[in-house]
């Protein structure tokens, strides 16, 4: 396999982990990459080829991703368009994402001959559309969240649903997220958990002024259209944390359900169930 090793944190079990890595995966006859920005940043001192992060190859057969899971949100950006696979190391925090823990030299041989599964998970398509009819497209895997912009003030932001008036909200903000990013921003602020296996959209207002106002759950088959309310506001819009654009009053935002998948490398017999227990403590007492 042509395997690309990505990442951007710098610290000692980082480095330390990508040396044994690459020595892993020459010993199995793979062809090993590493993002050159990467590599640059841990010092990494070696004869791989070193690749810049806006040319992937198609022929990629798999990138693995060193971090947590904004690591692996960043590379699901460069092959949002393309069915490369992503297998996430984790060695941040939580990782939702990630297929491999800190324990990940045994599994990783299980991955390399070839004993994994791959999921595919949904993505949305975020359209923002001017006055002037210029538009752009993003796409997250997480989610697509609007907030306020340098003004220390709510924002008014009407949406629509399937062209139906769904609800004027004045909060910090809007999360709109897919199963997969229920489980990062959206949890944060009180927004439901989703098998990743669903096909949903979900509407998470951050910090409203209404106390009744709450998440709201749509079909994948959704549209929606967010605008702001007053002249006078401006907000930002973040796609999975990782690229930003100012929103204007003037503008319009259309999210749906993409065509695109990305697809995520797991251990067979890991399932979201057994993360959810594992990461949040489910089922253990605390001493008293």
């Amino acid at each position: 396999m042509k395997i690309l090793i990505w990442g951007f944190q710098v610290n000692p079990e980082i480095r330390d982990s990508v040396i044994d890595l690459i020595e892993q995966l020459k010993e199995s006859d793979h062809a090993v990459f590493i993002l050159d920005s990467f590599a640059m940043a841990i010092q990494l001192d070696n004869d791989i080829e070193h690749i810049p992060e806006h040319t992937v190859p198609d022929d990629i057969d798999m990138i693995l991703s060193i971090g947590g899971d904004g690591t692996l949100l960043s590379a699901a950006q460069s092959v949002m368009k393309r069915p490369i696979p992503l297998l996430g190391v984790n060695l941040g925090s939580l990782g939702f994402l990630t297929g491999l823990e800190r324990d990940w030299r045994s599994n990783l041989a299980e991955v390399l001959a070839g004993h994994y599964t791959v999921e595919e998970r949904m993505v949305l398509n975020c359209r923002q559309m001017n006055e002037d009819g210029k538009d752009v497209t993003f796409w997250g895997l997480n989610d697509v969240v609007i907030e306020r912009g340098e003004y220390f003030t709510m924002l008014a932001m009407q949406v629509h649903v399937n062209g139906r008036y769904l609800n004027t909200y004045s909060a910090d903000g809007l999360i709109l997220a897919t199963p997969t990013g229920s489980t990062a921003y959206n949890l944060a602020t009180g927004g439901p958990i989703l098998d990743p296996g669903l096909e949903a959209i979900i509407i998470t207002p951050i910090a409203p002024h209404t106390l009744s106002v709450r998440p709201i759950v749509l079909p994948a088959d959704a549209r929606i259209e967010i605008k702001l309310v007053k002249p006078e506001q401006k907000g930002r819009i973040y796609i999975d944390g990782k690229v930003w654009k100012p929103l204007n009053a003037s503008d319009s935002l259309r999210i749906r359900t993409s065509s695109y998948r990305i697809k995520l490398v797991t251990l067979p017999g890991l399932t979201f169930y057994d993360k959810l227990r594992e990461k949040f403590h489910w089922g253990r007492r605390s001493a008293l």
